[in-house]
């Protein structure tokens, strides 16, 4: 490896500064590739809190945990997915908003976590702005696409998952026209049909408009309760769904999950033989098994 092809984490207090892990392979400028060659989905939901950003940093965590190579990419401003994973927004010098502008490629922009297998392209809330910046660029709704494809990221992974802001604007969109899975928590809520009626328009059209090739790989059952009617009675509801998987793995309201986003850390490692970490291990083997 030579030194131009060396990329650094930016520092954070307490965080030693990371190389690339081995078998990092810089691409040319000229390389551009299909994003077939890695497994591209997201989390997708119309509303917050409904465990999106938990989902995906504790499934990206249990796949890079049984050796796959994984990526996350932040494409919401609210940033949680890059607080989530131990980094400071507010810090960093570049992010995903320097990709999507054409100022940095991607492949540069990527820095290592602190765990194995595990990248991340970083958020700021800057990201906010980029919509108006962008307003009047051509094929606005496939600039990610084309950005993660023109590097070659791919090629250096196994998996990559993408966090989308809850709503279904610009950042959404363009994630949705660069992945071929699509996973959707679904809270045990009242208002959780309404949700996901909302995910299943903006994936048909998008499917229609940008992307022939996206798929829902199924619902997420998330901060299930089975100790109340509701949740049990919700779940049984979901279940009846024609021609849509519900995983079998439900994820528990719990209070280590609550923990991890404070701390910083995803659950695999803060408590890796809790409930919480088995059943994103083993929502991880289910996800595997269907794309």
């Amino acid at each position: 490896m030579t030194d131009q092809a060396v990329h650094w984490a930016p520092a954070t207090p307490g965080r030693p500064v990371r190389p690339w892990p081995p078998g990092w392979q810089q691409p040319g400028p000229a390389t551009r590739l299909s994003l077939s060659v890695a497994i591209a989905l997201a989390c997708i939901s119309g509303k917050g809190g409904v465990g999106k950003t938990t989902t995906t940093i504790n499934l990206a965590a249990a796949l890079a945990e049984q050796g796959k190579r994984v990526l996350v990419i932040d494409c919401d401003p609210q940033s949680n997915l890059t607080s989530g994973l131990g980094l400071n927004p507010y810090a960093l010098e570049r992010t995903v908003v320097d990709v999507f502008t054409g100022r940095e490629r991607a492949a540069d922009v990527i820095v290592p976590t602190q765990w194995a297998n595990l990248s991340l392209l970083p958020a700021t809330p800057d990201l906010n702005a980029v919509e108006g910046e962008l307003a009047s660029s051509l094929n606005r709704e496939l600039i990610l696409r084309d950005a993660l494809a023109g590097c070659g990221v791919d090629r250096n992974f196994e998996v990559i998952i993408h966090d989308t802001p809850p709503s279904f604007g610009f950042h959404t969109i363009n994630v949705l026209a660069a992945i071929r899975h699509v996973l959707i928590p679904v809270q045990m809520s009242g208002y959780a049909i309404k949700g996901l009626k909302e995910v299943l328009r903006a994936v048909h059209a998008a499917r229609l408009r940008l992307n022939p090739q996206l798929r829902i790989l199924g619902i997420v059952p998330t901060f299930v309760n089975l100790r109340t009617n509701f949740s049990r009675d919700m779940l049984e509801g979901l279940r009846t769904i024609p021609n849509l998987k519900v995983f079998d793995t439900i994820i528990k309201l719990t209070v280590k999950l609550q923990e991890t986003s404070l701390a910083g850390v995803p659950v695999t490692s803060y408590a890796s033989w809790s409930d919480a970490a088995m059943s994103y291990r083993s929502l991880a083997a289910e996800v595997l098994a269907s794309v």
